[in-house]
C-alpha cells in the first residue's frame, strides 16, 4: 500500500492537469458561443438536438440532453433534445454487424431538416460516432462536436456549418472533465439566449 505522501502527490498531479486544461479552455469561448447560437437557432426554428456519445462521454451527452429537456439552473419550459444512447432496448437489440450503425440509423430515422447533432467524444475514434456524422451530413444537419486530443476521425469529417470544440489534452479523463464543463456552458448560453 502506498504511503499518504505518494497518494497526495498523485492527487496534486491530477488537479494540476485538470487546472491546466481548464486554463486552456478560455480560448474555446468563441467556439462555445458559435455552437450555442447554432443550437439555439435550431431550437427556435422548431428543430431538435440529437445528442450522441459512447462510454463515459455518453453520460455527458445525457446530462446535456437532461439540462435542455428539464432544467439547467432555473425552472423553464423543456427544450427538444434526445440522447440517442439512452435507449437501453435499442442499444441491446443490436447485432454485432449493426453496432457500428447504432447511432447513424437513429440519426437517419429521427433527424429532419432543421435539427442539429451534438456529439461528445474524448478520442473521436469510434466507428459508430464517425458514421453518425456522415449520416447527419447526408440529412444536412449541422454538427457540434466536443472532441479532444487531435480530434480523431471525427474532426476531418466536419465541414462548413459544423463547430468543433476541441479540448487540447491527450488524456481522455481530462478531456471528459472539460467536456462536462463545456456542456454546462452550452446549457447556460442556450438558456440565456432563449429565456434571458
Amino acid at each position: 500500500m502506498q504511503n499518504n505522501e505518494v497518494l497526495e502527490e498523485r492527487i496534486a498531479m491530477r488537479i494540476a492537469k485538470a487546472t491546466d486544461a481548464l486554463q486552456q479552455s478560455f480560448e474555446l469561448a468563441p467556439r462555445l458561443v458559435t455552437a450555442a447560437k447554432q443550437l439555439t437557432d435550431c431550437i427556435l426554428n422548431d428543430g431538435k438536438i440529437l445528442v450522441i456519445g459512447t462510454g463515459s462521454s455518453a453520460a455527458i451527452g445525457q446530462i446535456f440532453a437532461a439540462h435542455l429537456m428539464h432544467r439547467f439552473e432555473r425552472d423553464r419550459p423543456g427544450l427538444p433534445a434526445i440522447a440517442l444512447n439512452a435507449d437501453a432496448i435499442t442499444m441491446s437489440s443490436l447485432t454485432d454487424e449493426s453496432r457500428s450503425e447504432k447511432y447513424s440509423r437513429q440519426v437517419k430515422a429521427l433527424g429532419k431538416a432543421g435539427d442539429s447533432m451534438l456529439i461528445v467524444s474524448a478520442t473521436g475514434t469510434r466507428s459508430s460516432l464517425v458514421q453518425s456524422v456522415v449520416a447527419a451530413h447526408e440529412l444536412e444537419l449541422p454538427v457540434v462536436a466536443l472532441t479532444g486530443g487531435d480530434g480523431g476521425e471525427i474532426s476531418p469529417l466536419l465541414n462548413y456549418g459544423d463547430t468543433e470544440i476541441r479540448v487540447h489534452s491527450d488524456h481522455p479523463t481530462t478531456v471528459r472533465e472539460q467536456h462536462l464543463m463545456l456542456v454546462h456552458c452550452l446549457s447556460e448560453l442556450i438558456d440565456l439566449q432563449i429565456f434571458g
